[in-house]
């Protein structure tokens, strides 16, 4: 017997089958999630579907080469936990798609007092559309992998130090009082053993006392480890850009490596402005009518690069003649950590040149 099918129905699947994109342009929003994605597409700014689909990128691809056959595809979706694997396997497959950095994506009274994530990918189809959104730097593959090491140890580091908290919170807590010769922040192996002792006199004390010391002996044996594989590293490839960088006064080793691994290639920035307003040196202004008002060092920055590169400052102003010159006379006009601000600015600019040249920086010289 016959399957019979509605008018709508056959409707629908005729105009499917005549449809044609070719020489067309469709903007993809995607809103990614773990288990799905919600896709919007857009074409000369009328809604051509927002529905939801499963997160797997081949899928992705099928449906879009299904439905819109010749059309040419332009996806874009916000930076997330998921990273950038979408991304590389969109653009494997031959279609274009950016990442944005969610603070980038303007958003309307209407869109965000009704957020869903229909709402969130129009948007961003739209946005694109349009020209206003402007795609975050995606590493490679390698860059991306080497650089879990130096992020792995930065948390290994934090971990480290919320343990030692704990440890002599407990110790207050308990009433337990830290010898003189502890006071200060000094975990050597004597105090360790101190705190060992402690914890053997009363066991019910003890019991979490040990088990904190513990942690914190393994913890540390764990960044001995990533320690070698970070020194192997720094001895491998990138030994060459950490001698320039480490030329530079209050550079490190540890810190070279941070900045050569999360900022990648300095070349990619079009110049120090906008490495700067990535390391997030630059103030925040807020300008009105007759208000105009200097909101002080942007919130926005790399948090990492920027608390290493003042640090570095701080020993630069020490150790370098030029810098010391240079923060004394900014230590007339303004308060010193304003100064240090500058300082760590100019030590940036420094760090950016001697990696373009690759000429080795050299203390005292005023620039």
């Amino acid at each position: 017997m016959k399957q019979q099918t509605s008018a709508a129905f056959e409707t629908q699947i005729k105009v499917r089958e005549l449809t044609d994109y070719s020489g067309k342009t469709i903007y993809v929003g995607i809103d990614v999630h773990q288990k799905d994605y919600q896709v919007a597409k857009i074409c000369n700014g009328i809604t051509l579907g927002n529905h939801r689909m499963s997160a797997e990128a081949t899928v992705l691809i099928k449906h879009l080469r299904s439905h819109y056959p010749g059309a040419t595809f332009k996806c874009v979706y916000e930076s997330c936990s998921w990273g950038f694997n979408l991304q590389r396997k969109l653009s494997s497959a031959g279609i274009d798609c950016i990442v944005v950095h969610a603070a980038d994506v303007a958003s309307s009274d209407k869109e965000k007092r009704r957020k869903t994530d229909k709402v969130d990918a129009v948007k961003l189809a739209r946005h694109l559309g349009s020209g206003e959104l402007k795609a975050i730097h995606v590493p490679d593959e390698t860059s991306q992998k080497e650089r879990n090491i130096i992020r792995y140890r930065s948390r290994l580091v934090g971990d480290i130090n919320r343990t030692k908290n704990r440890v002599k919170s407990l110790l207050k807590f308990e009433g337990i009082d830290i010898p003189v010769q502890y006071a200060k922040n000094n975990w050597s192996q004597n105090f360790i053993s101190w705190v060992e002792e402690q914890g053997a006199k009363d066991p019910l004390v003890g019991d979490t006392l040990l088990l904190l010391v513990e942690q914190i002996k393994v913890l540390r044996q764990i960044l001995l480890k990533t320690e070698k594989k970070l020194r192997e590293l720094r001895k491998g490839k990138y030994a060459p850009q950490v001698k320039l960088a480490t030329s530079l006064p209050g550079i490190g080793p540890t810190a070279a490596m941070h900045f050569l691994l999360e900022v990648g290639d300095v070349r990619r920035f079009r110049g120090f402005d906008a490495l700067n307003d990535f390391i997030g040196f630059c103030p925040d202004k807020y300008s009105s009518g007759e208000k105009d008002r200097d909101q002080g060092i942007t919130t926005r920055r790399h948090n990492k690069l920027r608390s290493l590169l003042i640090e570095a400052a701080w020993i630069a102003v020490r150790t370098d003649p030029a810098m010391m010159k240079s923060y004394e006379a900014l230590c007339k006009r303004m308060k010193a950590t304003y100064a240090i601000i500058r300082i760590a600015r100019k030590l940036l600019r420094r760090l950016r040149a001697v990696l373009l040249t690759g000429i080795e920086y050299q203390k005292g010289i005023i620039a």
